[in-house]
């Protein structure tokens, strides 16, 4: 048995990682079923059969609380990782990002960040943080803005107006979590195409959703920062 001072601590540490993961499950369960509901309700929205979402967003928050606890980041992790449930949803579904969605995504992104700044004092302090992301959100927007200009069946413009959320939580992180996360989405979309083409689901002409894509390798580079280059 540990008797020593130090063990009392891990395990309240432990119970309260264990309580917040439940807690991170059950408001991404609710999360799920609220953006289920509004999806159906939206003009260009889907229908996704219960308790589909539900049960997708419970896991996928409970994995971000446990991955990011107890950092004050973890609040976007919960974020990208409802974002990635829900805007993946439709866009596998209908291969489309509906505006009500992604414009309303932006302002909520840039208050979560402005506040997990505020507690979180980022190394370079919180100016240089959100004027990395803030550069970060303009560069690689139009980057991608250029991208569906110039070849809009590679590029939708559905991801155009995802992309600004995204670059602001990436670029909150670093410059370099932004390149990976560019980087691992594209990658992630390659090995999708490779193995659309492999089981024949998929043709040369074919286009794939670029959005889920996108969203995972947010959620990845915020849930493992340790990972990437920063």
């Amino acid at each position: 048995v540990d008797n020593s001072p130090t063990f009392p601590r891990k395990r309240e540490t432990v119970l309260g990682m264990l309580l917040a993961v439940a807690l991170g499950a059950l408001v991404g369960a609710l999360a799920g079923g609220a953006g289920r509901v509004l999806l159906g309700r939206l003009r260009r929205g889907v229908a996704v059969r219960p308790p589909l979402l539900e049960v997708a967003a419970g896991l996928v928050t409970a994995a971000g609380v446990a991955v990011a606890w107890p950092t004050v980041i973890v609040v976007l992790v919960v974020w990208a990782g409802l974002l990635m449930v829900i805007l993946g949803a439709v866009d596998i579904a209908a291969h489309r990002l509906p505006d009500a969605l992604t414009l309303p995504a932006l302002p909520v992104t840039a208050v979560l960040v402005l506040l997990t700044g505020l507690l979180a004092r980022p190394p370079g302090g919180l100016p240089a943080a959100l004027l990395t992301a803030l550069v970060a959100a303009v560069i690689v927007t139009g980057l991608f803005a250029a991208a569906a200009a110039l070849a809009p069946r590679a590029m939708g413009w559905g991801d155009v107006k995802l992309v600004p959320s995204l670059a602001l939580l990436t670029g909150f992180v670093s410059a370099g979590a932004v390149l990976w996360w560019v980087m691992i989405a594209f990658g992630l979309g390659a090995v999708v195409s490779l193995a659309g083409l492999a089981t024949r689901r998929l043709s040369l002409q074919s286009a794939i959703p670029f959005g889920p894509c996108l969203l995972a390798g947010c959620w990845i580079v915020l849930a493992w920062p340790g990972l990437v280059l920063t």
